[in-house]
């Protein structure tokens, strides 16, 4: 039985948690009646299909982030829609602010130069 396999119950449970997370915070953001707050419900629920899509396809997704350098599989879309719920939380502000290239910059680096 090779890791992915001998992982993937626990792979499951994690699943499981996420959602029933997600659930909650969606109850209790709805409740606290701010809308850009309850966007935040879905950036997870985005993170959560992106874990699911990636167990389907046998990508081990549990330590996907910037730390380890493991990748989920996105789409244009998926970029598009997590832009969508960050520019709802955050948009107004940055732009209030000036920062909206600063905000480009630091979340995926400078362009490089003649680029």
């Amino acid at each position: 039985m090779n890791d992915f396999e001998k992982y993937k119950e626990a792979r499951a449970e994690a699943l499981r948690r996420m959602r029933a997370t997600s659930n909650a915070f969606y109850a209790s953001a709805a409740q606290a009646g701010c809308h850009a707050f309850i966007e935040f419900c879905g950036l997870m629920n985005e993170y959560i299909k992106l874990c699911e899509e990636a167990e389907a396809a046998g990508i081990d997704w549990l330590l996907a982030n910037t730390h380890t350098g493991q990748a989920l599989p996105l789409k244009s879309y998926n970029v598009a829609y997590l832009a969508e719920k960050l520019d709802c939380i955050y948009g107004p502000s940055i732009d209030a602010a000036g920062l909206r290239q600063h905000f480009v910059e630091a979340f995926v680096g400078k362009a490089p130069v003649g680029g």
